[in-house]
């Protein structure tokens, strides 16, 4: 058997084409590897404990999801296996695009037995916690089989990585407008926040320039939680949260829970039903009358939606 080292690619770099993962009779650890097991795991393609070792489980996991989904079945996961993957764990087709009904109704369907559970565990109505997190994330935790992102210039270029506002980013007045970036010192400024394909761009820019401080200053998942409260969600690094919800939306209500329950205020808010105080703790004082009655009109949507 070929002694291939899956440890020497990340996740997002098989995803775009370089190297693949396949068995290794040496069973090295992959953080990439753990990342497709949970995956593999989460689309019902059992292959036992994500533990980062490509073993004959996963093997027969990987071989059993490529025959299902038309790939060439050699137990090699490269691109075009993560790629379909990503989009069956998020919920999207192939070419991208939004499964039918990726709106309330279908939200309801894949995640309210879950959101259930958790509204039961801290005593919000189920309605308000699933109207709230579809106004926060507009039903996707995903675009294009990647963790939905938004790198805040404002918050990077802060500490260590202060040094690169002017260079590589920089950002206006509110310091929240005006975001924009390079790859080198004479290039064009580009605008930020353009496109998902663009974000992810100057995401792994950031990373390469300061790796904690870019997961930190990153907005992410289904809620768009920054980084920076990774402990909030229960993760020990905002990397640690990344890769995690990474691994799909299930991960990504779970912070989102976490997030809420850390902050008495707001978990009490949420269960009074309180809009503006919930809108207030959660998008800012100065978006309440924006967001308030946004809650309010999701969560009687999501209440008249019938459960399946």
């Amino acid at each position: 058997m070929e002694k291939y080292d899956n440890s020497k690619y990340t996740y997002e770099q098989v995803l775009a084409g370089i190297g693949y993962y396949m068995q290794d009779d040496l069973l090295r650890i992959s953080n990439g590897v753990k990342i497709m097991q949970q995956k593999l795991n989460n689309a019902r393609y059992l292959c036992g404990t994500a533990d980062g070792k490509f073993g004959a489980k996963t093997n027969t996991a990987v071989r059993s999801f490529q025959s299902a989904k038309g790939l060439a079945v050699d137990g090699k996961a490269g691109r075009n296996t993560l790629a379909l993957l990503d989009s069956t764990v998020s919920g999207l087709t192939a070419d991208n695009s939004t499964i039918p009904g990726s709106s309330f109704t279908s939200f309801k369907q894949r995640h309210g037995t879950i959101i259930k559970s958790y509204a039961t565990q801290y005593g919000i109505d189920e309605n308000i916690l699933g109207g709230f997190l579809l106004v926060e994330s507009s039903g996707s935790g995903f675009t294009n089989g990647k963790v939905k992102i938004r790198l805040e210039n404002h918050h990077f270029l802060k500490g260590d990585a202060a040094r690169y506002k002017g260079i590589y980013f920089d950002y206006g007045s509110p310091s929240y407008k005006g975001h924009i970036y390079r790859k080198d010192g004479s290039d064009i400024w580009m605008s930020c926040h353009q496109n998902q394909t663009q974000e992810n761009d100057a995401f792994a820019f950031a990373i390469s320039l300061n790796p904690a401080k870019a997961y930190e200053a990153t907005s992410m998942g289904l809620a768009q939680i920054m980084g920076f409260n990774y402990k909030r969600c229960g993760y020990s690094s905002a990397q640690e949260m990344y890769d995690d919800f990474a691994t799909g939306e299930a991960a990504q209500l779970k912070g989102l829970i976490c997030f809420i329950a850390s902050d008495l205020n707001l978990l009490k808010a949420c269960q009074d039903k309180n809009y503006r105080t919930m809108a207030s703790l959660y998008n800012g004082s100065g978006n309440v009358n924006i967001y308030a009655p946004k809650i309010e009109k999701a969560y009687k949507e999501y209440k008249n939606i019938l459960s399946t």
